[in-house]
């Protein structure tokens, strides 16, 4: 009887043996993972037993090496009390415990029974009932050896996590045994043969190959399974609806994330006051603190400023209030893409023109199924003349049509800025009808300031919550999804093109 064995199984076979024929792999002195496969073909050959095993171990987190240098607020707290004499006023405490701590320690303290707090004359008074906290104990235990998980009384343990002092992590372990064939190769009393896997040059000059085996090799075994990289799912969809719009005849614009007012509503006919344009609906930005620039566009601002107070010459007697040139130099994160259609029909567009904008937009939504607060909006915009609702809602049916979408339900709608309005609906198979777009013809207070000829030269326009179409080509049922990094979701995703 021989046995044939690679040089790694021989050598992992001699130092098991050099061993008692039983060890850990940390102390076999060679490469873990190595070993484990080594280890693998060994015991598919019947010459070792591998045993794992699992072990939690407590581990400090960054909080908890900080408490475990400078004490836990409780423990400061416990000091503070004994320098003055065993009770304090909380107003006497905060010149020595940051107020972020004293909170914390009041709460734990009164937890653990560690403190009285009263009220006297309208202060807050504190006396120190007793000074043991338990999870000092622990986390000095933790910082000099191995803890494992069941030593810990749960109730302690609960609080050292919940406060977030310390980590549980899994080690998984694993022995090797040798068997009673691995004993008799090892001895000798069954022949060992070095097993190779290709015929090198200096195997076959010098003749060895005759006392070597070659590596049998199994044919119908599968190759192990490889996951490609590719484009998350959602990327693809957006670029299929970019060129999807390209291939209409569009040509895509940009407009900057942070946005002025002035672009994202005013141009638009959105008035000031529009609730929309309040802090639940648009995001202000702190930083950078100057105002928008709106000096190059001063002819334009003049008329939008006309146009909103009285209607300037647009037919229309506007929204009847002073116009504040300050609330529209504002920045916001832009809420809608239409705000890059605003910029290039500033710019001039020729008659007839199609502009598309694929982009991310921001809205304090309340995050649900369908709702996010950063999000990706679709606008298109035709400008020409002779245009009307039929070719609106031509254009959106033609665009569905091409993503897969071969339904579309359309009803009127109102929107600041167009006029008339329409949403367009598409249906999901778990959540039924969903609103995907809103869409108009821009009205006469928009188009004439920017110096178009209406009625004589119109623009279409529409809005797409394209996270909501991505959702039904996906099969998903919840728009956070289409952001999901899990690797088990992005490996099974197929390729949308």
């Amino acid at each position: 009887m021989e046995v044939a064995l690679s040089r790694g199984e021989m050598e992992l076979l001699e130092r098991l043996s050099s061993s008692g024929g039983r060890a850990s792999v940390e102390k076999l002195g060679m490469d873990r993972s190595r070993v484990m496969a080594l280890a693998e073909l060994l015991k598919e050959k019947g010459l070792l037993e591998v045993s794992e095993s699992r072990r939690r171990i407590l581990k400090l987190t960054e909080r908890g090496l900080k408490h475990l240098r400078e004490g836990l607020p409780e423990e400061k707290l416990i000091g503070a009390l004994r320098e003055r004499g065993g009770r304090a006023k909380i107003s006497e405490l905060l010149s020595s415990i940051d107020e972020d701590e004293l909170n914390v320690a009041i709460g734990e303290g009164r937890r653990k029974g560690l403190i009285r707090v009263e009220s006297l004359n309208g202060e807050i008074l504190m006396t120190l009932l007793a000074d043991e906290v338990p999870e000092r104990a622990i986390l000095n235990e933790i910082a000099l050896r191995e803890v494992e998980e069941p030593e810990v009384e749960q109730e302690v343990l609960r609080n050292l996590r919940r406060r977030g002092l310390v980590d549980v992590e899994e080690l998984v372990g694993a022995e090797l045994l040798l068997t009673q064939l691995g004993l008799d190769v090892i001895s000798g009393k069954v022949r060992m043969v070095e097993e190779v896997g290709k015929l090198a040059r200096e195997i076959i000059v010098t003749g060895e190959w005759r006392r070597k085996k070659l590596k049998a090799y199994d044919v119908r075994a599968r190759p192990p399974l490889t996951h490609p990289g590719k484009p998350h799912p959602y990327v693809q969809f957006l670029e299929e609806v970019r060129d999807i719009l390209i291939g209409m005849g569009f040509v895509e614009v940009k407009s900057p994330i942070v946005e002025s007012e002035f672009w994202n509503f005013d141009v638009l006919f959105q008035a000031q006051d529009h609730p929309a344009r309040e802090v639940h609906d648009s995001y202000k930005v702190s930083y950078p603190r100057e105002p928008a620039d709106l000096s190059k566009h001063a002819e334009l601002v003049e008329r939008i400023a006309k146009t909103h107070e009285d209607g300037w010459i647009t037919g229309s007697k506007g929204w009847g209030y002073k116009w504040s040139f300050e609330i529209a130099r504002r920045l916001i994160l832009r809420s809608q893409t239409t705000a890059a259609s605003a910029r290039s029909l500033a710019e001039g567009l020729e008659v007839p023109s199609k502009i598309f904008a694929i982009d991310k937009v921001f809205r304090p939504e309340t995050p649900d199924r369908t709702h996010a607060v950063e999000f990706h909006q679709c606008e298109g915009v035709v400008l020409a003349e002779g245009m009307n609702v039929r070719h609106l809602m031509g254009f959106l049916a033609e665009f569905s049509k091409n993503l897969g979408f071969n339904e579309v339900k359309f009803k009127p709608a109102y929107f600041p800025f167009t006029e008339p309005s329409v949403e367009a609906y598409v249906k999901h198979e778990g959540l039924g009808w969903m609103e995907i777009a809103g869409s108009g013809l821009f009205r006469p207070e928009m188009l004439i300031p920017l110096g178009y000829e209406y009625p004589k030269v119109q623009a279409l326009a529409w809005g797409i919550g394209i996270g909501r179409l991505a959702m039904i080509r996906l099969g998903l049922e919840d728009i956070r999804e289409l952001h999901s990094q899990s690797l088990e979701y992005l490996r099974r995703a197929p390729l949308v093109w």
